[in-house]
């Protein structure tokens, strides 16, 4: 799609049935679980979201829609205002995304929004949680950012959130466009330029508007170490050894093994195991090898555990992955 094309083909895809406060409300409680949050119930979205193989989604808010109550999305997201304004009240902060400016809340963050009018455009950059692994955010793990880390970082504390006032920043709507443009005019490489854009737009967000040099010396350690594992595991998932990751960056192995887990919140065997996944997608769609050699590549010799895993990981059998692409 060209990018002229754009604001005609956001207007549509942001217009939906008008539905009043009550039957958005009504709707929202059948389907959603209120958690207790100091002191407060809100609503959970977002838990079981329909990710498939992909490590985001990008969802136009309604246009013209009454007030959406108070709610926590579990996982990091990206709102930008792309025309109009976008009125939003976050952990009881007054918030006002004008055209061009965006907001990046981790995964803890409470937030209602009010009425949109017929002319506002906004649209939800919502990221799953392997969209901060492999080797596209490494850059991320070098951020001199708190926030960086703590998005990064799964046993962080995610209760924090940024506005940024970027409506004259060409980075910011050039990655936008270009996010919305393969959105709205999909090809099988879509996602893959989904997540470069986005990992673009973040990096950028990130290293130009957050303060830089307030990490302490154990922060800015941990922060180098992430970045550090997730480059090896892209380099030798086919082995998947934490044993010999361990003895290469001259950690102890039970010590690597525990930070891995509290940094990404998974295992260093489901680490490998999903970036072998991602590769042996990547395989699938991009060449006619034949299936079991595609295990052998990534590392996995036993084709019954392929099929399993693989299907855990895309929700389909490798062949069904290949038609649909």
């Amino acid at each position: 799609m060209n990018v002229s094309q754009l604001p005609a083909a956001a207007r549509a895809a942001s217009t939906a049935t008008h539905h009043s406060a009550e039957e958005i409300y009504e709707h929202i409680a059948e389907r959603y679980p209120r958690i207790p949050y100091h002191g407060r119930e809100v609503f959970l979205f977002g838990r079981g979201r329909g990710f498939a193989d992909r490590r985001h989604i990008v969802a136009f808010h309604v246009s013209d829609s009454p007030e959406v109550p108070e709610h926590i999305y579990s996982y990091v997201i990206i709102t930008y205002c792309y025309q109009g304004s976008f009125h939003m009240v976050v952990d009881g902060e007054q918030v006002v995304l004008n055209a061009g400016d965006c907001i990046v809340m981790d995964r803890h963050v409470p937030h209602s929004v009010e009425p949109t009018g017929p002319d506002d455009i906004n649209v939800n950059l919502i990221l799953a949680e392997e969209f901060f692994e492999g080797r596209l955010l490494d850059g991320m793990a070098d951020l001199a950012s708190p926030f960086a880390t703590e998005l990064m970082t799964m046993g962080a504390n995610h209760e924090h959130w940024r506005v940024y006032r970027t409506g004259e920043d060409e980075v910011v709507r050039t990655c936008v466009e270009r996010i919305l443009c393969e959105r709205l005019e999909p090809d099988m490489t879509s996602p893959h330029m989904i997540d470069f854009f986005l990992a673009a737009l973040l990096t950028h967000l990130l290293r130009t508007y957050e303060p830089k040099g307030e990490l302490d010396d154990v922060a800015w350690e941990r922060a180098e170490l992430i970045g550090t594992v997730r480059q090896y595991i892209g380099q030798h998932y086919q082995e998947g050894s934490l044993q010999q990751m361990a003895a290469d960056l001259g950690y102890e192995r039970t010590y690597l093994s525990k930070f891995v887990r509290q940094a990404t919140g998974s295992t260093f065997k489901q680490l490998v195991n999903v970036e072998r996944m991602r590769r042996a997608a990547l395989l699938l769609r991009g060449t006619n090898r034949p299936i079991y050699e595609i295990a052998e590549e990534v590392g996995l010799a036993n084709l019954t555990s392929f099929y399993q895993r693989f299907r855990e990981y895309a929700g389909c059998t490798p062949q069904e992955y290949r038609k649909q692409g």
